[in-house]
C-alpha cells in the first residue's frame, strides 16, 4: 500500500540510474519530506529545492537528478514515502501536473500529512501488521488529498474556481455512492443538474474519466477491506458487492488487471507480509 522510510545522510547526489527505491519499480510515487537539510531535484526538466517543512513528489521514471545537502549543523535527514501509482486517484496528465513541484507544509492538509509522517517515523512507535496496514491506507488518503489540493491551487491545473469546486463536489458525491450499483455518469450528472457531456469534460480536464474514477475508487475501497485483518472472514464476493461490483468474476478480472494479482492472492499475501 505504502512504504515509509527515514534515512540519514551526509551529502548525497542521486541520478536516475542510482536513485533509491529502484527495486520498488518506476510505477510508484516518491514523496520526499526533508527533516533536516535541503533537497534539490530536477524532474522532467523541472527544478525545485525544498527544505525542512516542505513536501516534494516525483516518480523515478523521469527523475534526472536529486542532491541532498546537510543543514548548517551538518544534519541531513529525509523521510521518503513510496506509494504505487494505481492506489492514487489521480491519473496522467493530472498526476504529472503535481509532480516535480515543492510545496510548503505550513498549515492545512500539508501540515497534517507532515505530522502524520513524522509520527509514523518515530523509532519508538511499535505497530502490529494490521495497524500498519490501516495506517498505510490513511497515509495514501492524505497524500491523495494533498495532490488534489496542489492540482486545484494552481501547482498544475488552471481550471476556474467554479469548475474546481463542482468537480470536487462530484468526486465527493461519487465516493459517497460507491455502493450504489446504479451509479452511472447519467445519474451523477442528473444529481448535479449538468449535462453528461459537461460531466465528462470536467474529468477530462484532470486527465481522468468518470467511469475510470468510479472503478478506481471502488477498487481502492475493496482493496482496503481485503487488506483489513478485521474483515478476514468476510467473503470476497461480499466485499465486492459492498462497493458496487456486480458479478464476482468481473470484480476479480478488473482487480487483476489493475493490481496484477487476484483479490484472493492479494488477501493471502497481505495477511502474511509484515508492513514497514
Amino acid at each position: 500500500m505504502a512504504v515509509l522510510e527515514v534515512r540519514r545522510y551526509r551529502l548525497v547526489r542521486l541520478r536516475r540510474e542510482t536513485a533509491w527505491g529502484r527495486s520498488e519499480g518506476e510505477d510508484a510515487i516518491q514523496l520526499i519530506l526533508p527533516v533536516r537539510g535541503t533537497v534539490s531535484a530536477t524532474w522532467a526538466g523541472r527544478q525545485d529545492t525544498v527544505t525542512a517543512g516542505d513536501l516534494y513528489a516525483h516518480d523515478l521514471a523521469r527523475l534526472d537528478e536529486m542532491v541532498l545537502r546537510p543543514d548548517g549543523r551538518g544534519g541531513l535527514e529525509v523521510a521518503v514515502v513510496i506509494i504505487p501509482k494505481p492506489v492514487l486517484p489521480l491519473r496522467a496528465p493530472a498526476m504529472d501536473a503535481v509532480l516535480g513541484h515543492g510545496v510548503s507544509a505550513d498549515g492545512g492538509v500539508y501540515e497534517l500529512l507532515k505530522r502524520f509522517v513524522e509520527a509514523l517515523s518515530d523509532e519508538k512507535l511499535s505497530l502490529s501488521p494490521a495497524d500498519g496496514q490501516r495506517l498505510g491506507m490513511v497515509l495514501v488518503d492524505l497524500v491523495s488529498v494533498c495532490f488534489s489540493n496542489m492540482l486545484g491551487s494552481g501547482a498544475g491545473g488552471r481550471a476556474s474556481c467554479r469548475r474546481q469546486d463542482l468537480a470536487g463536489r462530484i468526486r465527493a458525491y461519487i465516493q459517497g455512492h460507491l455502493h450504489d450499483h446504479q451509479l452511472t455518469p447519467r445519474s451523477i450528472a442528473g444529481a448535479h443538474h449538468i449535462s453528461v457531456s459537461y460531466l465528462h469534460r470536467l474529468f477530462q480536464d484532470e486527465g481522468d474519466t468518470v467511469s475510470g474514477f468510479i472503478r478506481d475508487q471502488r477498487l481502492r475501497c475493496a482493496r482496503r477491506d481485503l487488506a483489513d485483518a478485521a474483515l478476514a472472514d468476510v467473503p470476497i464476493r461480499q466485499i465486492a458487492a459492498r462497493w458496487g461490483f456486480g458479478a464476482p468474476a468481473d470484480f476479480s478480472r478488473t482487480f487483476r488487471m489493475v493490481y496484477g494479482e487476484s483479490p484472493r492472492e492479494f488477501r493471502y499475501r497481505t495477511a502474511r507480509t509484515p508492513r514497514e
